[in-house]
């Protein structure tokens, strides 16, 4: 998923992103709010998060249907954008 990074909280392992989308005209559209939990043992994608503003995620939802982890991000430039 694409998602703009607004609040990174390492003391609580959480992330709070916006969902994003891109309409029929190329636009990037926020969709909705998120909380997802970071992942407990892999540095490499917080520190993508702490110097990125929008990435792509991919996530797993855990089974008991709480907050998806994410397991792994790749950082986008505004020109990529």
């Amino acid at each position: 998923m694409l998602v703009k990074i607004d609040k990174i909280n390492e003391v609580e392992h959480k992330v709070n992103v916006t969902l994003l989308d891109i309409d029929d005209l190329g636009s990037v559209v926020p969709m909705k709010d998120l909380e997802l939990n970071l992942p407990l043992y892999d540095e490499s994608v917080i520190n993508i998060l702490k110097t990125s503003t929008h990435v792509i995620i991919f996530t797993e939802v855990p089974p008991n249907g709480g907050n998806p982890t994410i397991i792994s991000a790749i950082n986008l430039t505004d020109d990529e954008l």
